[in-house]
C-alpha cells in the first residue's frame, strides 16, 4: 500500500507527477509532499532495479579496481533489505544518487498531464514504523 499527501492532506497518486528534465527547479510556491510505502512493498518493487544497479557497480569496481562503500565500514554492497535497516543518511544518499526517478516511478506516472502537482525535489527517505517515507517539495500546476 502507498499513501500520498500534499501539505498533510491525502491525495491520490495520480495527483502527483514528476518530470526528469525539470527536476530540481522550484516554482514560486512549493508544497510539501509525502509518499509512504509499506517497507515490504517498497523493497519488493524497487529490488529488481536496485539489484541491477548493484551489478553495474560491481562491474565498474572490477574494471577500476576500486570500491566506494555505500556506508562507512561496508565491505560489499548490501541487499536492499539490509540497507533499509542501516541507520544514518546512507540509504537516502545512495538511493538519491542512483534511483530517485525509479522510486518516484514506483507509484507515479512521469509527465502525467492530468496531475495537479509536479514533484521538484526528493529531500529525504526515512524508515518510520515499518514504512519508507519519501518527502520533498512540489509545485501546483
Amino acid at each position: 500500500m502507498t499513501l500520498c499527501s500534499i501539505n498533510g492532506l491525502s491525495v491520490e497518486p495520480d495527483e502527483l507527477t514528476f518530470i526528469q528534465f525539470a527536476f530540481g527547479k522550484e516554482g514560486a510556491t512549493t508544497f510539501n509532499y509525502e509518499i509512504t510505502f509499506f517497507k515490504d512493498v517498497f523493497i519488493e518493487k524497487l529490488k529488481p532495479l536496485y539489484d541491477a544497479g548493484i551489478e553495474e557497480l560491481r562491474e565498474d569496481d572490477q574494471i577500476t579496481g576500486e570500491f566506494d562503500p555505500p556506508y562507512p565500514g561496508a565491505m560489499d554492497y548490501p541487499s536492499l533489505t539490509e540497507f533499509t535497516a542501516i541507520e544514518g543518511p546512507y540509504l537516502y544518499e545512495y538511493l538519491y544518487a542512483y534511483h530517485k526517478f525509479d522510486i518516484l516511478s514506483l507509484v507515479l506516472t512521469e509527465a502525467n498531464d492530468q496531475a495537479g502537482y509536479i514533484i521538484n525535489t526528493l529531500e529525504s527517505i526515512d524508515r518510520i514504523d515499518g514504512s519508507i517515507v519519501i518527502k520533498g517539495a512540489a509545485t501546483k500546476r
